[in-house]
């Protein structure tokens, strides 16, 4: 016969006082007869014998009327249970009272063991996380409604709950339990304490206000929970711009599509950040938000470095674009000083006035350079370049800029291949790194510059770089100053990042080598202990003569541009849009005897070759104009003059201007801003 525990009703609570309370009033109507009995005769002893009786009927009536409901609960559970017990599916008699289990079936035991306590609780407790509240919910409604029904659902499977209210205050429990069609797919399932604790995910379950009504040990670590009291997610992120519990509202009330926001953990030592996905859900019996709480700091690092790279490709577009007018402007500046110095001797008084103009002009552009660098748009003239030879030829300039507390030491490793490279843009480099090392040494010091050969059988990783394996020429230059501090370091190569004090530095130089070194093709690495040293380290791929092309580094001869300049003479078509330029290169070759033909767009000069019987010896056009291009009508005008020379002119050459004259024939490239001179030599050589 399957158990039987008794429980409590109302009226077993009313007889259970009465039952309390009955000897007490025996032992006082005993008190009061006896009084009476003994007492004189009068009214007060009739009145207290009357009452004593009264009192010790009372006792026995309610002493008779609990063993009498007990036996009919009895009778009743008896009478239910001997016809439940043949049925083959659980079934549990309920006191709501206080959630007890006072009878279960043989298959009731089997479903749930008795040994973990008489609670309807704690028999659902493999089902549920929350099986206390899910029970006094079910049990509320079918007193209302005599009968609730609900279903559990599970990754192997679901349960059936149907509960009847008694009309003795029992309630009839008729589980069913079912395998699940697909036993992966578990849209509402919910799960033991013990495996919601040890879930893999963070899972939160959160009120209507946003509290925390409970927190799997993933989530209490990702979230910072440290307490056993309540706590309200609010106080916990840092709300995605705007307040938590707005965008908890919203969750709430289905006012948005998809509820999943990254946020920033409050309090948390380091910067931590978390994803956290709402969904509202009834699964436990009342509505709730349960929010899955994942880490997202290194995904929110990943997207801070997107970002901050499509901010500094936009910066680097802004350089490129600003860099171009002001090598407009410095032509022309330039250009003019160049012609008021030709009227000059060094005994005028207002040489030395232009002299410092001209210094001004050459010390802007080369600023504009360190934008083009950094935006690396620069046009490059790669060279063979053999490492030791440059640092032996930079050396003096090196130590001149270092001064006297400042020692440079130069190791030249063996078997260091020569590279291919811009000469003057590595100076800079090497020039830039140098000068850095030695403002990091105010007190003096040593810096280190070592070349070695260098072979990576694997591919290199670091600092979200991959060196292709192979062999490479290493430059590393170490100084033994402050260093950088390491929340510095993945900065320091960002334009205008500086750790100098306000005016001493533009931030620049670091970011001017990086984008040299990148445009290059090499790579530039950082390495620095506070207070000890910081170290930089280039790579740059070994030129293999073998491997290269022939005649790609094969010195062509070049006429000597002072004999072609004295004896050379054409017809000239100037193509510049912007007129001071235009006027100033204008003059400075018809200084040199050329004659010259300005157009103002490339559409104009088309309209001047229309004309068969116009001869033109030299193209020079701007690449970059409104229109019609360089490259674009040059390649028009050459269907009827193939043979004419062209030299390409611009502020800056970017990838497909380079390839737009790289494959023209009998082309030459001169970067604004340029002087009178290097205009003048340069159209000499090319007309020779």
């Amino acid at each position: 016969m399957a158990e039987l525990s008794l429980g409590r009703t109302p009226m077993t609570d009313l007889v259970t006082q009465a039952w309390r309370i009955a000897p007490l009033i025996a032992v006082v109507g005993g008190a009061l007869a006896l009084l009476g009995w003994v007492g004189p005769g009068a009214v007060l002893p009739v009145v207290l014998m009357t009452l004593g009786a009264t009192l010790l009927v009372l006792a026995v009536m309610l002493l008779g009327a609990q063993a009498w409901t007990w036996r009919a609960r009895t009778r009743r559970i008896d009478g239910l249970a001997a016809a439940l017990a043949r049925e083959p599916a659980p079934r549990l008699l309920v006191d709501p009272c206080d959630d007890r289990i006072v009878w279960r079936n043989d298959a009731a035991r089997a479903l749930a063991p008795p040994d973990r306590g008489d609670g309807a609780a704690a028999f659902l407790s493999d089902w549920l996380a929350d099986p206390d509240e899910r029970v006094g919910r079910l049990h509320d409604r079918a007193r209302a409604a005599g009968h609730v029904q609900d279903i559990v659902r599970t990754a192997n499977g679901e349960l059936s709950i149907a509960i009847d209210a008694l009309h003795d205050d029992l309630m009839l429990w008729r589980l069913e339990q079912r395998p699940a069609e697909h036993p992966v797919a578990a849209p509402r399932a919910a799960t033991a304490p013990e495996a919601f604790e040890s879930l893999p995910v963070g899972l939160v379950r959160l009120g209507p206000e946003g509290e925390v009504r409970r927190a799997n040990q993933l989530a209490r670590q990702l979230l910072g929970i440290t307490g056993p009291g309540p706590e309200r997610l609010a106080n916990l992120l840092e709300g995605p711009g705007r307040p938590v519990n707005d965008w908890l509202a919203d969750a709430w009330q289905g006012r948005v599509a998809s509820a999943a926001e990254i946020m920033c953990v409050s309090g948390a030592h380091d910067e931590r950040f978390v994803q956290v996905s709402l969904r509202r859900t009834d699964a436990s019996g009342a509505p709730e938000l349960l929010a899955l709480v994942t880490d997202a700091t290194e995904f929110k690092a990943l997207e801070d470095k997107f970002t901050q790279s499509q901010k500094m490709h936009a910066v680097g577009q802004l350089a490129g674009g600003v860099a171009h007018d002001f090598n407009n402007l410095l032509t022309a500046i330039g250009g003019y000083c160049d012609l008021l110095l030709l009227r000059h001797d060094r005994t005028d008084p207002d040489y030395p006035d232009l002299v410092q103009i001209q210094q001004n002009a050459n010390r802007a552009a080369s600023l504009v350079r360190q934008l083009l660098a950094f935006s690396r748009k620069q046009r490059l003239d790669p060279e063979v370049i053999d490492l030791e030879d440059t640092l032996h030829d930079l050396a003096h300039l090196l130590n001149r800029l270092l001064g006297e507390r400042v020692t440079l030491t130069l190791v030249h490793g063996e078997g260091v291949a020569p590279i291919r490279a811009d000469r003057r843009q590595l100076e800079q480099v090497l020039l830039n790194l140098v000068v850095n090392a030695r403002d990091a040494m105010p007190l003096g010091g040593e810096i280190r510059v070592e070349t070695r050969a260098v072979t990576l059988d694997a591919d290199l990783q670091r600092d979200r770089a991959r060196v292709p394996a192979g062999d490479y020429a290493q430059i590393v230059i170490r100084d033994q100053g402050v260093g950088i501090a390491p929340e510095k370091l993945p900065k320091i190569f960002d334009p205008f990042f500086t750790t100098k004090r306000p005016g001493e530095g533009t931030g620049l130089g670091l970011s001017t080598a990086y984008g040299i070194v990148k445009q290059t093709g090499g790579f530039i690495f950082v390495d620095s202990e506070v207070g000890e040293w910081t170290t930089f380290t280039l790579y740059f791929a070994a030129h293999h003569p073998a491997l290269a092309d022939p005649d790609h580094d094969a010195a062509s001869p070049v006429p000597d541009s002072r004999t072609a300049l004295a004896h050379t003479r054409g017809v000239i078509l100037l193509v510049e849009d912007e007129a001071p330029v235009r006027a100033f290169s204008a003059r400075a070759l018809q200084m040199q005897g050329h004659e010259v033909i300005e157009a103002a767009s490339g559409e104009a000069a088309l309209e001047l070759l229309d004309d068969p019987g116009l001869h033109i010896d030299l193209f020079v056009t701007d690449v970059v104009m409104p229109g019609l291009d360089g490259p674009g009508w040059v390649r028009e005008a050459r269907k009827a003059r193939p043979d004419v020379g062209v030299i390409f002119v611009s502020g800056y050459a970017d990838e497909a201007i380079a390839l737009a004259h790289d494959a023209m024939p009998n082309a030459e490239f001169l970067s604004k801003p340029y002087t009178l001179q290097q205009l003048s030599e340069t159209v000499a050589a090319r007309l020779a």
